[in-house]
């Protein structure tokens, strides 16, 4: 099936429904993600064991480069030559160093340019452009491999008393080739309360009845028929299991797809911040990952969630800091740097998911090593000779730093001519000014449904949107600094 790259995945899945059939990958904005986006990211969500990632399932994509040429792509296609002839030389003269330094077992993917995949299949141009971040080449369409839609799903939960625990866990049923298995946390889960379109999971899984349970873990089993569950007589450090099926219980899922907006609703100046959200090792390394990251973590003197898909070995770690404060700065480059290095000792990927980024550019160099990053900046130059595709992100040129840039900094302070009588009610108590920091840029408002905002439901422009107030004051922000 050939899609455009604006096609929205929850719109392409609920046009498939009928079909049986559905696009394998399942992330957590698939309300808004589009399949151009997922193809850029190389995007895989929860299901990343069972269905791999968006590349897997891409036999063809249609691009343009740099000087306007408008090329399809697949494998065995004698497309762009050069391109070719330069991965077949990568395959042959360093496949070496490529397959030393990705080490098999990872899940989730690689930062910077799928080698790893591109040196086992050097004829295929997808493997390089997926993943890409929209720096060698503009995705136009692509042609998609579906996958039918699974006969019935089940969910068994599992509720543990620390983290530790739970990642412990983790690595006891993954022979068991779960299609999922999702972490929540404690501080999640606490913020889930007073969330009225989260009463019904809450419910199902009582954890309101369960304060001793720090935190649990659960897991999706998509296969054709679910029997008895194959793990219930094992017995796991501190596991309180419960084995329920869809679709009433699948609504907790919920809970781990709004983990973002749940905790950037707290109330304050200090919030989870990017940083080392994703970061993934191979799930076998997960509880020794956790432990060390830990450590750091408190070393440093900071809160953190943990949550996120232990299956594949990836945490969802957001350290609570205001970036309004230069301390608070300086612990913001600490922890993405030491993280960068821990993630290096257990040879894993500091960009599991959401792409290296402008952000952590500067940290791809050491994070690969100078040979495999000699390798990327060939592959650069090769598509976009001109640097025209996103100059400065995945191969730096030093204008980006992850400190750098921010929206609003050290220092910055909201000054209005007046006293703000706008309020948000949320979970029992009332924010008052500077209103647009309550929002997280997740886009959750731009869904097209009848109870989105009808502002930007009737015009098509983001800044009528519930999220376009605080993007227009971060402008505003930037440009007073600036000429101040």
């Amino acid at each position: 099936m050939r899609v455009g790259a604006g096609v929205v995945l929850d719109h392409l899945n609920n046009f498939l429904r009928h079909e049986g059939l559905c696009f394998g990958p399942d992330v957590a904005t698939s309300a808004r993600a589009t399949l151009g986006g997922m193809i850029a990211n190389n995007s895989s969500g929860a299901h990343a064991p069972l269905y791999g990632t968006t590349a897997d399932h891409i036999s063809e994509l249609e691009i343009v480069l740099g000087d306007g040429r408008v090329f399809e792509g697949r494998a065995g296609h004698e497309t762009l030559p050069k391109q070719r002839e330069l991965m077949g030389n990568m395959a042959m003269f360093n496949s070496l160093e490529i397959t030393e330094h990705c080490q098999p077992g990872l899940v989730k993917r690689w930062p910077g340019y799928a080698l790893d995949r591109a040196v086992r299949e050097p004829d295929n141009l997808i493997h390089v452009l997926a993943g890409s971040e929209g720096t060698l080449a503009a995705i136009i369409s692509a042609e998609l491999q579906l996958v039918p839609t699974p006969d019935e799903i089940g969910v068994g939960l599992i509720f543990f008393d620390s983290i530790a625990e739970a990642m412990q866990a983790t690595t006891e049923l993954l022979d068991l080739k779960p299609a999922a298995i999702e972490h929540i946390d404690r501080v999640l889960l606490d913020q889930t309360k007073g969330q009225r379109n989260l009463k019904s999971p809450a419910a199902c899984l009582t954890w309101t009845r369960s304060p001793a349970s720090r935190c649990w873990s659960w897991s999706f089993m998509a296969m054709s028929r679910i029997g008895s569950p194959r793990w219930s007589g094992r017995a796991l450090a501190g596991g309180k299991k419960s084995c329920r099926r869809s679709p009433t219980s699948i609504t907790s899922g919920r809970c781990a797809r709004r983990g973002l907006s749940l905790l950037t609703g707290r109330a304050g100046d200090a919030k989870p911040v990017t940083c080392i959200e994703d970061a993934a090792v191979r799930p076998k390394d997960l509880p020794a990952y956790y432990n060390a990251l830990k450590t750091l973590i408190a070393r440093l003197g900071l809160q953190a969630s943990y949550y996120g898909h232990a299956a594949s070995g990836l945490l969802h770690v957001r350290p609570v800091l205001d970036l309004h404060l230069a301390a608070d700065l300086k612990k913001f480059r600490e922890v993405a740097e030491e993280v960068a290095s821990l993630v290096r000792q257990f040879k894993g990927s500091l960009a599991g998911e959401h792409g290296v980024g402008i952000a952590r550019t500067e940290f791809l160099k050491d994070h690969v090593g100078e040979e495999m990053h000699s390798l990327m900046r060939q592959i650069k130059k090769s598509f976009d000779p001109h640097n025209l595709f996103n100059p400065g992100k995945i191969i730096s040129d030093d204008r980006y730093q992850i400190d750098t840039n921010l929206r609003l900094g050290a220092g910055y302070a909201l000054k209005l001519p007046f006293e703000p009588g706008a309020s948000v009610r949320g979970q029992g108590r009332i924010v008052r000014a500077e209103i647009s920091k309550q929002c997280n840029g997740c886009g959750g408002c731009l869904k097209h449904t009848p109870t989105m905002c009808p502002t930007f439901i009737a015009t098509g422009e983001e800044i009528m949107s519930t999220r376009g107030p605080r993007e227009r004051d971060s402008r505003g922000a930037r440009v007073a600094r600036h000429q101040g």
